[in-house]
């Protein structure tokens, strides 16, 4: 297959106000950044991605110049013939600065959400969901198994019950509170969650002394895992996991490329956690994402942004026989509700994939003008 040539890569920053802020480890966000990146080909296909801009709330300009000065006139002009060939070019062509400018995080976050938009380009010129054509054509499921994610104090028996009556059927606390408020989110999670499948993010909050004072409550829940219960970088820390304890280890939403993922699997994680916005795109994450489920590890993909990102996360999902569970905010989040003309609908705990070539979504008529921002 010939491909269009690409006549515009085009970064766009939303910024969407929160009626409850949210806290936690590594500060408040008042509003939820949501930077995007348009793909457009010279045969009008237009696909979209998402690079991921959490935190902190500052940084999203950097990427965006990374975008708009540096991917941008590397692409325009290539033919969108194969995404994996143009991801292969912008590593290769941004790894020296990359390394120059000390910042190889913002420089693979860029790189993702392009890729993601390349994806969905091609996807949306052969007509076929995402999925399929990740499949090399072929049938893929239409729905994927999801858990509520990011169910924080206060409130938590109120937003998983808010969340069970959106279709959700797993959940996962939050752990970056304290001893005592810790403690009390366990235990009113899993009375709240009954039989339902319960876990944990400690944030990378803990240390040897905390963990040990929240390790015989951890034991008591039935956890499915704990996940990042030690800065990512304590490698030591995590090749001493207590096995004993019974309570499985996730890791890997911080990890960066293939050699990064590897790594989590070999300190022994039992759950990989990719997050395709960080780090991969489309193209490393099927990659990494087969190697996971080769490795007789469950893979769970990460997703805690927008919409775009969770919807790809989800094609993914689908694409890769053996996956696990994708990660879907539970909190209310504007960026999944109203930034598209599709909004998130779970049945029975699994995603729904919209209908539709590519990704099956579209910007929603004036969010452009409603939430975009300034380059900053």
């Amino acid at each position: 297959m010939t491909g269009a040539r690409i006549v515009a890569v085009e970064p766009l920053l939303l910024r969407l106000p929160l009626a409850r802020p949210l806290i936690g480890p590594f500060g408040r966000l008042d509003a939820r950044p949501n930077l995007l990146v348009a793909v457009t080909t010279e045969a009008g296909a237009t696909g979209l991605g998402e690079i991921w801009a959490n935190f902190p709330p500052w940084g999203c300009g950097e990427r965006i110049a990374i975008v708009r000065h540096v991917i941008a006139p590397l692409l325009v002009g290539q033919a969108l013939d194969d995404p994996a060939r143009l991801y292969a070019l912008m590593q290769t062509r941004l790894r020296l600065l990359a390394n120059q400018w000390g910042a190889p995080g913002p420089v693979h976050q860029a790189i993702a959400g392009v890729d993601i938009a390349l994806w969905d380009a091609h996807a949306r010129a052969r007509g076929l969901p995402l999925a399929s054509v990740l499949r090399d054509g072929g049938a893929a499921p239409t729905r994927v198994p999801v858990y509520a994610s990011g169910v924080a104090p206060p409130g938590v028996p109120a937003t998983i019950a808010a969340a069970r009556a959106r279709g959700h059927r797993r959940f996962k606390v939050r752990l970056a509170f304290g001893h005592d408020t810790d403690c009390a989110t366990l235990r009113e999670g899993r009375a709240a969650a009954g039989d339902a499948p319960l876990m944990a993010d400690a944030n990378q909050i803990l240390d040897a002394a905390s963990f040990e004072r929240l390790a015989p409550v951890l034991a008591e829940m039935g956890l499915q895992w704990l996940e990042e219960p030690f800065p990512v970088d304590d490698v030591e820390a995590y090749r001493s996991w207590p096995r004993a304890l019974g309570v499985p280890l996730a890791l890997g939403e911080n990890a960066r490329g293939d050699n990064g993922l590897a790594a989590v699997i070999a300190l022994g994680a039992d759950v990989v956690q990719p997050d395709i916005t960080k780090t991969l795109g489309i193209t490393g994450g099927l990659r990494v994402g087969r190697a996971v489920v080769a490795a007789g590890r469950r893979l769970c993909f990460h997703m805690y942004g927008g919409a775009v990102g969770l919807f790809a996360s989800a094609h993914l999902t689908a694409a890769i026989d053996g996956a696990d569970w994708l990660e879907m905010d539970a909190m209310p989040n504007p960026l999944l509700d109203e930034t598209l003309t599709v909004r998130p609908q779970v049945v029975d705990g699994a995603l729904i994939l919209p209908d539709g070539p590519g990704l099956g979504i579209a910007l929603a008529a004036g969010a452009r003008a409603r939430w975009g921002q300034p380059d900053a």
